[in-house]
This record gives C-alpha cells, sequence and structure tokens, in this order.
C-alpha cells in the first residue's frame, strides 16, 4: 500500500494539473505526426469546424501526415500540417476536407493536379484557399433537412402547387399552345445559333473596340462640353441668322407668287432660239467679209476699187442691237446720186 500511494499522488496531480492548465488529450504531443523525417505546411481553409488536431493527412488511399495545429487566419482558418518527406508533391497541390463516413471524423485529402508544378512543395509553404474545398458536412445535411421538414420547406412547396394548379385550370389547351409555342421558339433559336454566335462576336468585336478607342471617347466626352458653351454663346446670332432666313425667304415667295415665271421662261426660250439663228447668219456673214478682206489685199495700191454689198440683219436682231432707234432705210435713187455723185 505504501509503495502504490506515491504512484497514486503522481497520477491525481497530473491529471489537476491538466484539469487546472484548460488541457485535453488531442493537446498532449502525440499523434500529431507520422513515423519518419517530417515537413510542415499550411493549408488555409474558410472554416475547419468538426478538423481535429492529429486527423489524417492522406492522398488517395494513404496516410502521408497529421494535423499538428489549427489557428485563425484572415481568410478563415489555418491547419497546420506534418507530411512525410518520402511522398513528394508539387507545390500546386489541391486539398480537400473531406468524411470518411457519415459518423467519422474530418481529414485532409491533398490532390496532384492534372498539370502538376515541376516545383515540389517544401517545407513552410502555404495552400491557398483557392486551391482548397471542403466537402458536405452532415451537420448542415442534418440542420437543412431539419429546416425542410419543420414545414417551411413543404408549406412553400404546397403554396405552389395550388397556385399552379389554379393558373392551369380549364386552360389545358393554351397551356399545351404555349408549350409548343416554346418549343417552336426553341427550335428556331437552336437553327439560328450560327447567327447568335455572330452577333456576339460582333458585340464582343465592338466592345473591343470601344475599349481600344477609349481615349478618343474620353477627349470627345471633354470637347463637348467646350462646345455647348460656344453654342450656347452664339444662341443669339444664330437665332438672328434663323430670322433673317426666314424674311428672306418670305419676301423671295412674295416676289416669285407674283411674277408669270412661264411667261418669263417663254420669253427667254425665243431669245435664245432668235440669237442661235443669228449665230449661224453671223458666221456665214463673216465668211464673206473675210473673203472681201482678202480682195482688198489683191488690189493694187492707188488703184479705185467698186464695192456694191448688203448686209441684211434680222429686224429682231437690229432691235436688240440698236434699242429700236436705227434709222429707217435710205431710198434707192438717193443712194445712187449720193455715190455716183449725179451722173447716175
Amino acid at each position: 500500500m505504501r509503495r502504490g500511494a506515491p504512484a497514486i499522488a503522481a497520477a491525481t496531480g497530473g491529471a489537476l494539473l491538466l484539469t487546472g492548465c484548460g488541457m485535453g488529450i488531442q493537446d498532449l504531443p502525440f499523434g500529431r505526426s507520422v513515423p519518419g523525417d517530417n515537413y510542415t505546411v499550411t493549408v488555409q481553409l474558410a472554416h475547419a469546424d468538426g478538423i481535429l488536431v492529429g486527423a489524417d493527412v492522406r492522398t488517395g488511399q494513404r496516410v502521408i501526415g497529421r494535423v499538428s495545429r489549427l489557428s485563425t487566419d484572415t481568410v478563415g482558418a489555418a491547419v497546420e500540417m506534418n507530411l512525410s518527406t518520402s511522398v513528394e508533391l508539387p507545390d500546386n497541390v489541391e486539398a480537400a476536407v473531406e468524411l470518411p463516413s457519415a459518423l467519422g471524423s474530418p481529414f485532409v485529402r491533398l490532390r496532384v493536379p492534372q498539370e502538376p508544378s515541376p516545383t515540389p512543395l517544401v517545407d513552410g509553404d502555404v495552400i491557398d484557399q483557392s486551391r482548397t474545398r471542403i466537402g458536405p458536412q452532415i451537420e448542415s445535411a442534418l440542420a437543412t433537412l431539419g429546416t425542410v421538414l419543420t414545414g417551411s420547406g413543404f408549406d412553400q412547396m404546397r403554396t405552389v402547387v395550388d397556385e399552379l394548379d389554379t393558373a392551369f385550370a380549364g386552360r389545358s389547351e393554351e397551356v399545351r399552345s404555349l408549350l409548343d409555342a416554346m418549343t417552336t421558339l426553341t427550335g428556331t433559336a437552336t437553327e439560328h445559333r450560327t447567327d447568335f454566335d455572330a452577333a456576339i462576336d460582333l458585340a464582343r468585336n465592338i466592345s473591343r473596340q470601344l475599349v481600344e478607342q477609349q481615349e478618343v471617347l474620353d477627349g470627345f466626352l471633354d470637347t463637348v462640353p467646350d462646345a455647348t458653351t460656344v453654342l450656347a454663346e452664339q444662341r443669339d446670332r444664330l437665332a438672328s441668322l434663323l430670322d433673317s432666313s426666314s424674311r428672306l425667304a418670305a419676301q423671295a415667295d412674295t416676289v416669285l407668287s407674283g411674277t408669270d415665271l412661264t411667261g418669263m421662261v417663254g420669253d427667254g426660250e425665243t431669245v435664245l432660239e432668235t440669237l442661235r439663228s443669228f449665230n449661224s447668219r453671223m458666221g456665214e456673214t463673216l465668211t464673206n467679209m473675210n473673203t472681201f478682206l482678202g480682195n482688198f489685199d489683191r488690189a493694187a495700191k492707188g488703184d479705185y476699187l467698186m464695192f456694191d454689198g448688203t448686209l441684211d440683219i434680222p429686224a429682231s436682231i437690229e432691235n436688240l442691237l440698236t434699242g429700236g432707234t436705227a434709222a429707217p432705210p435710205a431710198e434707192v435713187g438717193s443712194l445712187q446720186s449720193l455715190l455716183s455723185g449725179g451722173a447716175g
């Protein structure tokens, strides 16, 4: 009895010491690593619910490490793991929290991605939260099932079914027509899928061009306020210009409304026809004049040259050239007496 007393006292003291410090069996430094050489890696998780210190770390079905420490992090929780150096993993390895069964404790599974990194995972590395995943938890599933079974989910489902029954009552043909129309619409959309793709590509190209011309658009938007300011300053002058244009249009309408444009056009056509006829006769006259002047050049100087000619000008052209003030034609007898000196 004396030999057992110290042992009982030591055990009691150790139990009191553990109780007084708030420690548990899980805090004892046992089961936190696998036999052999180990290195430490940290996994960032949104939460670490259900994960215990000493939980397995697996790759495939093989246990390659243990969870050694749990702590908080900026993203949620930081889970430190001791991994065996006998298994080499890439530094882009993925981590997932899984359950071995409905009543089992969660463990961490490391997965090698399809394109593993050539750089190995080493001591002190951190597996980012973007490469982690938390599987379904039995507590969450039971809580969701409890919420449904309490009546909230069923009540809502019953309301939906009742409303559908009310909406479809006596409208079977309309509903069938609606379904047929939706089927036709879906078929048409499928047939024109290429057009939709082309429209989407066009929209993407337009968006890309808008992005590339962002500076030009910004410059345009910066210029518009200045242009608006200038137009606002010139508003009175623009209004005056528009008012003057309106008065000019009104005066032109007054002038033209009292003028016989048809008669003016007819008179103009007559004048043009007369000028065209005179132009043809004037050409013949100039040709004869050139012949006459050529004969003058061949005449000997000092000789007398007899000329007898008549220049026939139409009366309409004569009135146009002289304004109607031409002298009356001389009599033939008096003109002969003048040229012959009375010897005719």
